[in-house]
């Protein structure tokens, strides 16, 4: 009787350890799973934080008029960081050329103005689209500027306003601006 008692004493021990075990190991697990979760968000979350700005504005009907001014309003806090900005376009292969003028002016928050022309590629040498989209669009950002600085704080106005030769040009259907922080410190 002694030693049956001894047996299911030494079992009921064992499945009690097998319990807490088995206990513990499911605890370690969802810390394990939680600490995934957490560092997946983390993740995603500096990735998002890279751009400081980034808008686009589309095109009425995919016909850019020459008249149609699109302006964009970033708030500068930062004068310490590194950027990089870039301009954004998204055409369609109705668009009828390989390359895209541009007039872009500044605005800095002195009311300094600066103007400038930019000629972006948009097909290469064979008229194959540059950039990245399936189907009928592709979409393109052109780096304008590496490493920049902002000396000032305060609201910058930057417009864009199509500088090709043709009153309504068709095929380009949203531009915008990106700001993102310069990687390369």
């Amino acid at each position: 009787m002694n030693d049956q008692k001894r047996l299911i004493n030494g079992i009921i021990s064992i499945l009690n350890v097998n319990l807490i075990l088995t206990a513990k190991l499911m605890k370690l697990r969802s810390i394990s799973y939680t600490f995934i979760f957490l560092m997946l968000i983390v993740g995603f979350s500096a990735c998002n934080n890279q751009h400081y700005f980034e808008q686009n504005k589309e095109i009425k009907a995919e016909k850019w008029s020459s008249n149609d001014r699109k302006t964009f309003q970033i708030d500068i806090l930062d004068t310490n960081s590194l950027f990089n900005f870039y301009l954004n376009v998204r055409n369609t292969n109705e668009y009828p050329y390989a390359n895209l003028y541009i007039f872009i002016e500044s605005v800095f928050p002195d009311s300094a103005i600066a103007r400038d022309t930019l000629e972006l590629q948009l097909a290469n040498m064979e008229g194959k689209w540059l950039g990245s989209g399936y189907g009928r669009y592709k979409y393109n950002s052109f780096i304008l500027r590496k490493g920049m600085r902002f000396v000032q704080t305060g609201s910058y106005s930057f417009t864009l306003e199509q500088g090709m030769r043709q009153d309504s040009l068709i095929g380009i259907s949203d531009v915008g601006i990106k700001l993102s922080y310069d990687d390369d410190k």
